[in-house]
């Protein structure tokens, strides 16, 4: 062995050793950012949470689900041109990334590109299989009215089907169901939903809109409802009554909130 091997040798041992410590030292300030990033997101300080996963995406540029999370963040704190970018970049790096395809179709809805939301909410709800994919695609169907009006109540069956026992999701349901001209049906789930112990005044809202979507308007008047003042019964009775009268079953949906989800 040669002198300058010899010397080359612990040369280039260091300077492996050297790479390796950085890549470390990396990888472990990503791993404290993300758990950092997501305590904080977890208490509603999204502003704070999108700096710490903006640093974490710096230091880690092939990790697909740093993009999903700030693109979360982003979405949650209402930057949606930000969340856009984010998510954008995750299917940059896998083009068939759901959960990136979620993100993406959400901010779409949020910006009412509606034909747009659908076409990628329809790649990632049947793989996530989650009831916010579900409810998400369901939102985005309702929509766009009738030509998707049996498929939002498809969407939104699936979602509650994974939430039995959640008062949101059957309300979702019934309200899906009260669009798309199923009034007997969406009228027996949301009195299935208010008789709950966990129904809240949402959801005798939802009750009281239902009901005058399927022209019952006596049952609104007189239906039983647990601390609601005349007053207050009969201002929701005028604004289901505002929404029925829209003939379009997409501004019924708009009306209603489901761009908003």
């Amino acid at each position: 062995m040669s002198m300058r091997y010899c010397i080359r040798l612990p040369i280039l041992l260091s300077c492996s050793l050297l790479v390796a410590c950085a890549t470390t030292a990396e990888q472990a300030e990503e791993s404290s950012l993300l758990s950092l990033a997501d305590d904080i997101a977890a208490q509603g300080d999204y502003a704070t949470a999108t700096t710490l996963y903006e640093r974490a995406a710096e230091l880690s540029d092939e990790d697909v689900n740093i993009n999903v999370r700030l693109g979360d963040a982003r979405l949650a704190s209402g930057d949606l041109q930000g969340a856009l970018r984010s998510y954008r970049a995750a299917l940059e790096k896998n083009i068939d990334s759901p959960t990136a395809l979620l993100g993406l179709g959400s901010t779409q809805l949020r910006l009412d590109k509606v034909e747009s939301a659908l076409r990628n909410l329809r790649r990632a709800a049947p793989a996530l299989d989650t009831p916010t994919a579900w409810s998400r695609l369901g939102a985005a169907q309702a929509l766009l009215g009738v030509k998707e009006g049996e498929a939002a109540v498809s969407s939104f069956s699936r979602a509650a089907e994974l939430l039995p026992d959640a008062p949101d999701a059957q309300t979702n349901l019934a309200l899906a169901q009260s669009l798309a001209g199923q009034h007997a049906t969406a009228v027996a789930h949301i009195r299935d939903v208010a008789s709950s112990p966990l129904a809240e005044d949402r959801h005798f809202h939802s009750l009281i809109l239902i009901l005058i979507l399927a022209g019952d308007t006596q049952q609104a008047e007189t239906i039983e409802i647990p601390d609601m003042p005349a007053s207050q019964r009969q201002s929701l009775i005028e604004q289901a009554q505002r929404i029925r009268a829209l003939p379009d079953i997409g501004e019924r949906a708009r009306a209603i909130g489901l761009a908003g989800y």
